[in-house]
């Protein structure tokens, strides 16, 4: 592990160790566990590479738009209605 010191604003440092107090975690860990969740949400949205079956699942359904096998939300929700219907 590995340790990185990063200076906060006064105001900022006060709200982080009232959050990490109000779910009863140290404040380190409540900051590193913040800073990894933002690195791994930021991947995921904004450039982390999509694999391999996410591209052909997208490729798919792309097909299906382009071929009109589409439902409306309408369409979708009636039969799911029905399906669980008591």
């Amino acid at each position: 592990m590995e340790t990185i010191a990063v200076p906060f604003a006064v105001d900022a440092a006060d709200r982080l160790k009232r959050a990490a107090a109000e779910i009863g975690m140290p404040l380190e860990e409540f900051i590193a566990s913040a800073a990894e969740q933002f690195v791994t949400d930021n991947e995921a949205h904004l450039g982390a590479p999509l694999s391999p079956d996410q591209v052909a699942s997208i490729r798919r359904g792309l097909e299906d738009v382009a071929a009109g096998r589409v439902y409306s939300h309408d369409e979708v929700f009636d039969e799911l209605k029905a399906r669980f219907r008591r």
